[in-house]
């Protein structure tokens, strides 16, 4: 059997295209709980939450009022937004085999609350909740925030 170096560098591409794009869609978490209207906004698109669906680094969540989302991450962190909520995924990244990680959360209005999974167990500094003019880091094994949609600040 005679392969060309040609078609081994096409052959090496496509795989390399292949394992590359499956990385990038990696899911992070999954919504776990649902009430009311949630929007999930991914890749210039903006759809409906569903029960069930996989969430992705850099997808920006939006609740409405009287809705509310629960979000259960890779490593068992949990995150939950009440109603008129705008947060999103900035980053996420959990080892299963070293059970460490990281994970940044960017909140711009409403409130969230967390209770940290294995990420936090292994390192207090792993996850960090952005706000617009603060960083707080989930240095215990629960954290809530409200940010103040006039003041756009931490109470």
């Amino acid at each position: 059997m005679n392969i060309s170096f040609k078609t081994l560098l096409v052959a090496q591409l496509f795989c390399s295209f292949i394992f590359a794009s499956t990385g990038y869609a990696q899911t992070v978490g999954i919504v776990k709980t649902l009430s009311g209207n949630v929007q999930i906004m991914r890749a210039g698109a903006t759809v409906n939450v569903v029960l069930g669906d996989k969430l992705f680094k850099a997808d920006k969540l939006q609740t409405e009022s009287n809705s509310s989302v629960g979000i259960l991450f890779n490593d068992d962190t949990r995150v939950g937004a009440g109603p008129n909520t705008a947060f999103s995924i900035e980053s996420y990244h959990f080892d299963i085999k070293s059970q460490q990680g990281q994970a940044d959360i960017s909140i711009t209005n409403g409130t969230l609350a967390l209770v940290g999974g294995k990420l936090t167990a292994n390192n207090l500094d792993a996850v960090k909740v952005h706000t617009p003019t603060s960083t707080l880091a989930a240095t215990c094994s629960t954290l809530s925030v409200k940010v103040d949609p006039i003041f756009k600040e931490v109470p």
